[in-house]
């Protein structure tokens, strides 16, 4: 019996002493790392408002992912509001962290989150295609993807890949879930914009006037430079949405004419510009849709852009007419203050779970 004991003795103190023990002790680290790195944007060439054709993101790796070398991971795309960057994530939602606490007390399988930038001079390009703005929905869907999966050590395949966003970046979630479901298979969006042009987002809002008003360079400048955010926001949204190549200096076709200081709308073009909002478009998208792995969104009553809990309500009742399977959570909270509790409690896991974990 000493003799056993003795001998264990030794071989525990060879093995503390043995140089791979501290390989040993790191083999489980308790948190991921944040890399920075430029991607390739040949989606966005050609734009007419400066946006560069090479972008930056944030990815997480998830804590095993160094020391691991043979294990693939599925990929989260975290899609940032408008006038937002991935600094948002990183620095005011504390995503990293959140991650790590998630995949630590094993609530989520670890996994690759990537945090592309969506800015423009108009403080976004919504994730849409447009020859205005560049084809932003190919840029993530197409270049991103490719780039990430060639990359990074991803399962790469659509069952394990996931789109997710917060306000614009929640209205492009549901963007592409609606024209790329080849692509992403699951979807959560929080807070989504832009999905009904109604509330704040109407022509009702006297922003519509200030932002047609712009009639040369000069014009586009200062307002760019006051930093007045619903005009400056809503030529993002028409650039977006109603791009007019032809409309120097906007190139957005605006829905009405201004007459004698009131606004008339242009019934043709006004149709144009509603059907590109996707509560008009769930009809047309219901059998993709109704193959998603998981369609799920969250709302604050309270929030300040009014359109956007009336949207999302909206938006929910289209895709029940449509039976279309989905998750809506409703809770008390504005824009932003409840977002890292809605990641953290609800989104991720619930994202998560529906995510194949191999090929």
């Amino acid at each position: 019996m000493r003799k056993s004991i003795f001998s264990w003795m030794i071989s525990a103190l060879i093995l503390i002493l043995s140089p791979n023990f501290a390989l040993a002790q790191t083999a489980f680290p308790d948190h991921g790392r944040v890399l920075e790195v430029k991607v390739p944007a040949p989606a966005l060439k050609g734009n007419l408002v400066g946006t560069l054709s090479v972008q930056n993101i944030a990815i997480y790796l998830p804590p095993s992912y160094d020391l691991s070398k043979d294990s693939r991971y599925p990929v989260i795309y975290l899609l940032h509001g408008i006038f937002d960057d991935y600094g948002v994530w990183v620095e005011n939602f504390d995503v990293p962290k959140i991650l790590d606490r998630l995949i630590a007390s094993d609530e989520i399988p670890e996994l690759i989150v990537v945090m592309p930038n969506g800015g423009n001079r108009y403080g976004g390009g919504f994730y849409r295609n447009s020859p205005v703005t560049g084809n932003w929905a190919d840029y993530i869907a197409d270049d991103l993807v490719a780039y990430v999966d060639k990359e990074f050590r991803t399962v790469a395949n659509t069952a394990a890949r996931a789109i997710m966003g917060h306000s614009m970046g929640g209205y492009g979630a549901l963007n592409l879930a609606i024209k790329r479901s080849d692509v992403f298979s699951v979807v959560w969006a929080l807070s989504p914009c832009c999905l009904v042009p109604e509330e704040d987002l109407s022509f009702g809002n006297d922003a519509w006037r200030r932002a047609a008003a712009i009639e040369n360079t000069e014009d586009l400048r200062k307002l760019l430079e006051d930093r007045d955010f619903y005009p400056i926001a809503l030529l993002g949204i028409v650039t977006a949405f109603s791009p007019d190549l032809h409309a120097a200096p906007i190139y957005g076709d605006f829905p009405f004419d201004i007459v004698r200081g009131e606004i008339a709308l242009d019934g043709e073009v006004l149709d144009r510009y509603l059907d590109q909002f996707p509560v008009r478009q769930i009809r047309g998208s219901r059998e993709s849709l109704r193959g998603l792995r998981g369609l799920g969104m969250s709302v604050g009553l309270d929030d300040q852009f009014l359109h956007i809990p009336s949207g999302t309500l909206e938006f929910s009742q289209e895709l029940g007419k449509e039976r279309v399977p989905h998750r809506l959570d409703v809770y008390d909270g504005d824009h932003r203050e409840l977002v890292e509790e809605r990641l953290e409690r609800t989104a991720f896991p619930w994202v998560a779970e529906r995510l194949a974990l191999t090929e």
